[in-house]
């Protein structure tokens, strides 16, 4: 039988089970919910000792004082972060993270955790996170996978911090050295020939896991088109498609789309005039491109790619030819530079083609469906010195002598009224100027030889029309005279 002691309102109380061992504390916390908890003495001044203590930091955090989230703190902390790890991996899937991407960030950050020894949460401290990246970089990481590493980390550190689990982000503002100085895996695009050499190939080749050769031409054709993963392309049905629109275009379904959105992407007319007769034998709700190819996908492009080039090599009549395609990177799943190419590289070929094409950054980052525009000018664009070069024409030439008129007039789009008018005003107010200054200094004024001054300037202006009109065919304006200013008898003169 439980013995209790009677406390005034507030107060809170203590009582022993069954009249023996240690005194229990009951008392109501700043949301007027009971608490009760063991003091851990049988001692009762002790034990008053301890209620009070509860009943006084309830009162606190109900006006204020403490913050409430302290016990939340505290509470977090006495969970193992196994635990915690487990409570993310939810929350990833209920935002609609595919299981593959959450099993990666699980396994990344578990692994860097369990390198820097962390089991609480307040084991997770930048230099023991540090020490584990100087771990993952000593095991001859690359960098970029050191940067996926610390991604995943900072990412559940942000959570943690969002549910109010911790007090302060502690990793947020570790980076990992610039990854451009340690590629180790670089992809690059195709160019426009060595696609349509791999699309001809292809259709004539022979069945892989249940995709024909002309179902794989076709997907590259898509893939190239659309910018689409792999994934989202093995979603795609004939349903899915737009091809009579005005503007022919995909549905992407949310669920389909890395970004778990729905989007429409426009294509090229050329490409859903060859898609509309390929899919009459599909059926409307079945995927066009249907297993699990995508899994194999560098697979299954490196192997068609090797047999386009080896048909590219072997077209070639002439055996010293042959030897210098055989040296060459046409088709050539790693180039001399390293670089890949493996499915996800037809991506990187889409978006090159863009910026090629003279695309705007925005219309680019819409059309790749990303949302920071670094990542779709940076990593997925590859520019060779040619296309940087192209970009230098719109730069003037300073050592062009050549007038921009007569460029103007070599290209038929020089439009002479305008500058006329304004050179003949120049002119007969130069002229007119210099009348008034010299008949200020001589003070002559004879009719006589105004009309020779006026005489002289009007046969120099016939005489250098003329002369232009031997040396040089002129641009004239048919019924049109550029209007002159000047004094009472003036002629109209045309400057070249």
């Amino acid at each position: 039988m439980a013995t209790k002691r009677r406390r005034p309102q507030g107060s809170g109380s203590l009582h022993k089970l069954n009249g023996s061992g240690n005194w229990i504390a009951r008392w109501h916390d700043q949301n007027n919910k009971r608490q009760e908890r063991s003091t851990r003495t049988s001692d009762k001044a002790t034990a008053e000792r301890i209620l009070a203590k509860h009943v006084s930091d309830a009162l606190l955090r109900k006006e204020g004082i403490i913050d409430a989230r302290t016990d939340q703190y505290a509470d977090a902390e006495q969970r193992p972060l196994s635990g915690h790890l487990d409570d993310w991996r939810a929350s990833l899937l209920d935002r609609g993270i595919t299981h593959k991407q959450t099993g990666m960030l699980l396994a990344r950050a578990t692994k860097l955790f369990n390198s820097a020894g962390a089991n609480r949460l307040s084991d997770i401290s930048p230099i023991r996170i540090q020490s584990a990246i100087a771990e993952l970089k000593a095991n001859n990481k690359s960098l970029r996978t050191c940067h996926h590493y610390l991604r995943s980390a900072k990412q559940f550190s942000r959570w943690l911090n969002k549910h109010n689990l911790n007090r302060e982000d502690a990793l947020a503002h570790l980076t990992v050295k610039n990854v451009a100085t340690d590629r180790r895996h670089e992809r690059r695009p195709l160019d426009a020939d060595e696609l349509r050499y791999l699309i001809r190939v292809t259709e004539t080749a022979e069945t892989w896991r249940g995709l024909s050769g002309t179902d794989r031409a076709m997907l590259y054709r898509a893939a190239t088109g659309t910018g689409f993963r792999a994934s989202e392309l093995r979603s795609l049905t004939p349903r899915s498609f737009r091809l009579h629109d005005d503007t022919p275009g995909v549905v992407l379904r949310a669920g389909s789309s890395k970004r778990r959105t729905e989007d429409y992407q426009p294509i090229r007319s050329d490409l859903a005039d060859t898609l509309g007769p390929w899919m009459e034998n599909h059926k409307a709700d079945q995927p066009l491109w249907p297993g699990r190819w995508n899994e194999k996908g560098a697979m299954m492009l490196r192997r068609d790619l090797r047999l386009a080039r080896a048909r590219w090599i072997k077209a070639s009549t002439n055996r010293v030819e042959r030897c210098k395609r055989n040296r060459g990177g046409f088709l050539a799943a790693t180039d001399d530079d390293g670089c890949v190419v493996d499915f996800h590289a037809l991506r990187m070929t889409y978006i090159t083609a863009l910026a090629r094409g003279g695309a705007s950054v925005k219309a680019a980052q819409q059309l790749a469906r990303h949302s920071d525009p670094k990542l779709t000018m940076n990593i997925y664009t590859s520019l060779g010195i040619h296309d940087l070069s192209s970009a230098l024409d719109g730069l003037p030439d300073l050592d062009d002598d050549q007038p921009q008129v007569e460029r103007l007039r070599a290209t038929g789009t020089y439009d002479g009224s305008a500058e006329n008018h304004s050179a003949s005003h120049r002119l007969n107010s130069h002229l007119t100027a210099r009348e008034n200054v010299q008949s200020a200094a001589t003070g002559c004024s004879n009719d006589a030889e105004s009309h020779r001054a006026r005489d002289s300037r009007k046969s120099l202006g016939i005489k250098g029309k003329r002369g232009n009109n031997r040396g040089e065919k002129r641009l004239r304006h048919a019924g049109l005279e550029p209007a002159t200013f000047g004094s009472v008898n003036r002629c109209s003169i045309q400057l070249s």
